[in-house]
């Protein structure tokens, strides 16, 4: 990757082809765990009214990941549920919406070959996403604090989560990037 620039008001990077494989295949990994599935019938009527309305899929919940990306509001577990109940689908939506803004820019890079160039009023879904993906991977790999980084990046090499680790810490230098372009 060859990190952002700003020109003008738009933030462009070059990435290779695998690169933007990558990134467009743990976005969609992300969509389909916070957008995918066929729900059940919902017993709550605001639920029931919900899907007729054209609302999504019940977020699982006991999945790591998506308790990461969707923290509860309380930390009483009434106001919690009433919380999600009034505000999930609108956080889901926006998370997938996000993300398609973050797919369509690597589209129009056509498999790396033309710079990836990220609108201004596009940078906040391609933050927002990035992170999104990051810190899906920080749960699958375990990692709550620096001292748990550090604990992965001692790794032996055939270990199989030195790749994961060594993606997360790309992801991280992506982010970067994008940030000192925004505010460079």
């Amino acid at each position: 990757m060859i990190p952002f620039v700003r020109e003008g008001d738009d933030l462009v990077a070059e990435l290779d082809d695998f690169e933007v494989a990558l990134i467009a295949s743990l976005v969609s990994q992300v969509v389909e765990l916070v957008g995918g599935g066929t729900p059940d019938a919902p017993s709550d009527p605001f639920d029931r009214w919900a899907r007729e309305m054209g609302a999504g899929p019940r977020l699982d919940r006991s999945d790591p990941v998506v308790a990461r990306l969707f923290p509860d509001a309380y930390a009483d577990e009434t106001a919690a549920a009433e919380h999600r109940r009034f505000s999930e689908e609108a956080l889901r939506c926006a998370r997938v919406a996000d993300s398609d803004v973050v797919l369509a820019g690597l589209d129009a890079t056509r498999e790396g070959a033309e710079p990836l160039v990220v609108h201004a009023d596009d940078v906040e879904a391609w933050l927002k996403t990035l992170n999104g993906v990051r810190l899906s991977l920080a749960v699958r790999l375990g990692i709550d604090s620096e001292d748990d980084h550090a604990e992965l990046e001692r790794l032996p090499a055939r270990d199989p989560r030195t790749q994961l680790v060594a993606l997360y810490d790309w992801l991280g230098l992506v982010l970067e990037s994008l940030i000192e372009a925004l505010h460079g």
